[in-house]
């Protein structure tokens, strides 16, 4: 079997998406949270990752991209995947 990363990114609006096969099962408060986060300001990517699943306000699990702002909320306390690049 090959696998194609392709067929798992799917879109769920113009912002946010999800990478995930069909047989995974994502909490829909996780979805929630995507869509929330998407909408912050100069928010422009919200990506779900397979171990997507609710958070305190923030889903957990999840790639964000946004210009210009830097959301310190967003950082966990553990500093579990979290890398800052530049801010354009």
């Amino acid at each position: 079997m090959e696998w194609y990363m392709g067929k798992y990114i799917r879109p769920l609006s113009d912002a946010v998406f999800t990478i995930a096969s069909d047989d995974l099962w994502i909490e829909s408060l996780a979805i929630q949270q995507l869509h929330t986060t998407a909408n912050l300001p100069n928010m422009q990517r919200v990506v779900g990752m397979p171990d997507l699943h609710p958070g305190r306000g923030y889903p957990i699990g999840a790639a964000f991209f946004s210009v210009g702002r830097f959301y310190p909320a967003r950082r966990r306390g553990n500093g579990a995947g979290n890398r800052n690049g530049p801010l354009l």
